[in-house]
Formats: structure tokens, sequence, C-alpha cells
């Protein structure tokens, strides 16, 4: 029977499927190949001593929490990764959610409401712009890093209460936020900003806590947002900024107060992985010089990366059949690298979007590049 609420259906090269793609490939089966697909950038997952730490944290509780950490005791551990992740941020304290994804439409959802205007980049993460539709506030999107754009809009808002909203580094583009730039206009407009740190904690500035130490600009950020389960290999997302806002938080973010918590053993694992790479910060540094060739030997083929500049290197296709296609080449030479279309990225921007991470070696980025190589001639 069909049921009539959801019997449209996308076109063939632009439907989902439920299978994974690349099932002979997967890092978890042992199988031959070569993954580009994930975004545990720093590898962590196979790292002994952060297994070993978290085992030994975690005490054999395997168990999940069984309510929310308004209503139950959660993991001891929990008070400490929040300390943890406070610190390596420098910021006053820190709040941990079930996700990234949890984290960015609960903190939207309660700092802003109807009569706030939120101006958000068009490439942000759909939990950013869900967030945004949540909150019942006005939504502004303006052109992707385009801050002339960003201060038209600005300069034509006349509520008191502004939330400048923004991606560090973009999922599917791999290219940096202006944040310097965001940070002034925040000022100079009396609005407040939020930067969701997913695909930069653990990776940029010099205690690898993000683009925002990088950049220099932690007075200008008020709502900084994180993920744990990238860099950190990890589960879980995090606010990261003053009391106040964590308190008003506690209070009022939905997906906080309605979920139960994460269990004891995933809290064990992320303060392991905080803990160790706070101790390697020079990581991150490393695996942005591996991606650096990556790139250079894809756009010396002449392949565009786009405005890529960090780990993730996104290959232009320019329609969904020609991803799926090099995708589909890709697994038959035992390279896992997923094909993104439409309605993730916009119409005619179709790619192939490889995560570099410290599991691949040189000599499989070179293998890489000769088949992207052979691929291109034969095409």
């Amino acid at each position: 029977m069909t049921i009539p609420l959801i019997e449209s259906m996308y076109e063939d090269n632009l439907r989902r499927v439920s299978e994974s793609l690349f099932r002979g490939t997967s890092l978890y089966n042992g199988a031959p190949g070569v993954d580009f697909s994930g975004n545990s950038y720093l590898n962590l997952q196979n790292c002994r001593e952060v297994a070993e730490e978290a085992a030994c944290f975690a005490n054999g509780q395997l168990f999940g929490n069984m309510a929310s950490r308004l209503v139950s005791q959660s993991s001891p551990l929990c008070d400490e990764l929040e300390r943890a992740l406070a610190g390596w941020k420098r910021c006053e304290s820190a709040l941990v959610f079930n996700s990234g994804y949890a984290a960015n439409t609960g903190i939207i959802q309660a700092v802003c409401s109807r009569g706030a205007d939120i101006f958000c980049d068009r490439l942000n993460h759909a939990s950013i712009v869900n967030g945004c539709l949540l909150s019942g506030a006005k939504l502004l999107r303006y052109r992707h890093n385009d801050m002339s754009h960003l201060e038209e809009l600005l300069s034509g808002s006349s509520s008191p209460k502004k939330l400048i909203v923004t991606d560090s580094v973009f999922s599917m583009d791999g290219d940096r936020a202006p944040l310097v730039d965001i940070c002034e206009l925040g000022r100079r407009y009396c609005c407040a900003v939020m930067v969701d740190e997913a695909h930069a904690t653990g990776i940029f500035g010099e205690r690898a806590s993000g683009l925002v130490e990088a950049c220099g600009v932690e007075d200008g950020v008020q709502i900084r947002v994180g993920t744990l389960s990238k860099a950190a290999a990890g589960l879980g997302g995090f606010f990261a900024g003053n009391k106040d806002i964590r308190e008003y938080l506690v209070n009022n973010a939905a997906p906080l107060i309605y979920s139960t918590a994460l269990p004891h053993s995933a809290i064990a694992y992320d303060l392991a992985a905080v803990r160790y790479i706070k101790k390697n910060p020079q990581l991150g540094k490393s695996l942005l010089d591996k991606a650096a060739k990556l790139r250079g030997a894809l756009s010396e083929a002449g392949w565009d990366c786009m405005d890529s500049t960090t780990q993730i290197v996104p290959v232009l296709t320019g329609s969904p059949e020609k991803a799926l296609e090099l995708s589909s080449y890709l697994k038959n030479n035992n390279i896992s690298a997923p094909a993104i279309r439409t309605p993730t990225v916009p119409k005619g921007t179709d790619r192939i979007r490889f995560s570099v991470h410290l599991g691949i070696g040189d000599e499989e980025i070179e293998s890489l590049s000769l088949i992207m190589k052979e691929y291109r001639q034969n095409v």
C-alpha cells in the first residue's frame, strides 16, 4: 500500500539507498581497500593509547545511561569531559549533547525565538538550518562566505536580537569561513556570533582546538559548537562558552532536556580521545599536509577541487550521474569515496568527497591520484 505522504520519490540518480555502497571496503570488516569516506580525521579508532585509557575509564560499564541528565545521575565522567573541553577551548564552561546535530538544533532553538534575526551562511550544515527553522526566528541566508552580502543583510535588520551562525570548515566544500571578518561584523552590528567547529576541532590551531583559535577570534565568538564524532572518533557534540549561556541551555535546550544521556562507555572514550589530542596537537598539521598533497595531485591531473584548503577534498563532476559513475569506478578499485549529490549540495555541483585521514599513507594518495588520472583520460 502506498502512503500518500511519501509517494513522491527522487529520480534514480538522486535517490539514496539503504544498503552501504561501500560494504566491501568498510573500516570495520577488515576487507581490502582504502577508505576516503569517513570523518575520523586523526584515525584515533586505531590508537591503542586511546583505547586502553577509554577501557580504564569505562571500567566495564557498557550499558546506557537510562534517563535524561536532568532526571537521573549521568556518568561521573561527564563533568570531567566538560572541564577538559572548556579548558581546551579556553572557555568558562562546556556542555555535552548527544550529537553535533542535537547541539546545533538545541542551542539555536534555545537562544533564538520570534523577533530575532539569524544570519546563516547558505552552505551551513543542515543541523544549523533546522535549528534556525525550529527557533521561529527570521532566517536570512547570506551567499557563501560573502561578507558584503552579510553586511548588507545586517545593516537592514532592526531586530535587537541578532545572531550570525557559520561553520568554520564547510563539510562538503572543504573551505574555511572568514572568521576574522565575521567577528568584526558581529562587533559592528551588535550581533552575537556562533561557530560550529565540527570539522575543525582537533585539527587547527596550536592547541588543535579549532579554527576560532587559529584565527585568534576567541573573544569575538560567543557560542562555540563542536563534535566528538569526527577528529575524536567518538560520540556526541558540545557547547563551549560562558557559564550563563550554559545555564540557559540546561534549562531551555530541548534535545538535552528530553534525551537519554550518552552512556558511560561513550563518555569514557570521548574523554580519552580529547586528552590524547590535547597532548598531540601536531597531528592536525600532519593531516593538513597530507591533504595538500592529494589536492595538488588531483589539481595537476585536471580535477576541480573547488576552494578546499582543508582535509576535505571535493572533486566536481557536474552531474549526479557522473558522480555515481566515478564513485563506482573508485569502488571497483577498492577505494571508498561517496558521491555527493543534490539536495546535499546545490544543483550542478555534484561531486566526489575525499575525506583525508591519518590512516592514509603517501603511497595510497599516489595510487588514488593515478586512478583518478586514468579515469579522466578515459572519459
